[in-house]
């Protein structure tokens, strides 16, 4: 697989979940904050995958790890390039704006703005099904569970409902009063 592309930048918002009812099923995308992905091919020769991150003032990296098994956009990016046989050396810069730990999504929106990275980087154009559910294992990372209701209200925006059987995640969007 060949890169369209040597660099890209993606954004995802924040979002809440476990919304009454809906646990694991709701979702609603927050515009409060987001984070940010660059993602750029550093050379074509071996499979590797290297993270760095940064924060605006919103905030903090400490917790954040830095092993690709260990964060949510790194696992889901690996998942990837092992499904598509890419065989790139690739540097992501994760540019952190959603607090961590408050329950705003923060490692679902990593992830979702890595896997939009890395589809937009080779040109895959998959589907948003598809995007939601690599998305979804970078949450292994952070949960030990692949969770769908942050990832999918992160990358489709508005309020979601994901169903498991079959996989389905549809959007709505909230009036605006």
């Amino acid at each position: 697989m060949h890169a369209k592309f040597r660099y890209v930048k993606a954004r995802a918002y924040s979002s809440t979940a476990n919304l009454g009812p809906g646990f694991d099923v709701f979702g609603l995308a927050l515009d409060a904050y987001y984070d940010e992905v660059e993602l750029s091919l550093e050379h074509s020769k071996g499979s590797d995958i290297t993270i760095e991150v940064s924060s605006n003032q919103n905030a903090s990296t400490d917790t954040i790890p830095l092993a690709v098994e260990q964060n949510s956009a790194g696992l889901a990016l690996k998942s990837m390039v092992k499904d598509f046989n890419i065989n790139d050396t690739l540097k992501v810069r994760i540019t952190k704006g959603i607090p961590v730990g408050y329950g705003l999504g923060s490692s679902a929106a990593s992830a979702v703005a890595a896997v939009r990275a890395l589809d937009a980087l080779y040109d895959l154009n998959l589907d948003t099904n598809t995007l939601i559910k690599y998305s979804a294992l970078g949450e292994v990372a952070s949960a030990n569970v692949a969770h769908y209701d942050n990832v999918a209200a992160s990358m489709l925006g508005g309020f979601v409902i994901v169903r498991d059987e079959p996989f389905n995640a549809i959007r709505f969007e909230p009036q605006r009063i």
